[in-house]
């Protein structure tokens, strides 16, 4: 019986230990030479009017999940997007403002629900907008790859890197300074000033982690 009990306690050990190990932690930012805020925002997030369109595969850590057309459109400081079937039915549109904050303007269940709007906005904003907030800092992190860190109002630090791969890669970690969403754009064209990825993943950590796979069907600047 003692055995039994000394097992399930030392797996539970090793469990926790595995789970402690798959948090990323904030890496430290090294002396590098110096780079512009600019170059690290015009690399990484589309300046301007844009239209992007991208087949979106979501998943979440339970298996299950689902497949829309997204269509998301900048202007200045605001995002509209829509999600829509292949057979063109529009199951969610919302718009974000910097100043009026969200807007739901069509959810269709199981799109209904505050906290998928929110999440989902949140999501696009990370993806198309820069950072918020003036600290910004700009070094190496392991591996010599360049950054541009930001601390944002909330806590957060959020790490843009743009030449990661053959792309860019932006990793937001919460106030406790691990992983809390990255995202990794893949196979990049240039136009105009962006780099534009033919494919973004977005994963989110957590218990209530999910990932999202866009691949771009579609860019046009307006």
């Amino acid at each position: 019986m003692k055995l039994h009990i000394f097992c399930l306690s030392a797996m539970m050990v090793l469990l926790t230990g595995c789970a402690v190990e798959k948090q990323r932690l904030l890496p430290n930012l090294s002396p590098a030479p110096a780079m512009e805020e600019t170059s690290c925002s015009a690399a990484v997030f589309p300046r301007g009017k844009w239209q992007f369109i991208h087949a979106i595969d979501f998943s979440m850590k339970n298996g299950s999940g689902t497949a829309v057309i997204g269509v998301t459109s900048l202007s200045r400081n605001t995002i509209d997007c829509a999600l829509v079937t292949i057979e063109g039915l529009t199951l969610f549109e919302a718009a974000y403002e910097e100043e009026k904050g969200l807007e739901i303007r069509r959810a269709v269940p199981p799109f209904d629900n505050p906290l998928f709007a929110e999440g989902l906005m949140q999501d696009l904003r990370a993806i198309f907008q820069p950072p918020t907030g003036g600290n910004m800092q700009t070094g190496q992190i392991p591996g010599a790859t360049a950054v541009c860190r930001y601390a944002d109002n909330m806590g957060r630090v959020i790490d843009v890197l743009p030449e990661a791969d053959d792309c860019w890669q932006i990793n937001i970690y919460n106030s406790e300074m691990t992983l809390d969403r990255s995202i990794a754009g893949r196979s990049c064209r240039t136009n105009g000033s962006a780099q534009v990825p033919e494919y973004l993943e977005l994963n989110s950590y957590g218990q209530t982690g999910y990932t999202l796979k866009m691949t771009l069907i579609r860019a046009d600047k307006l």
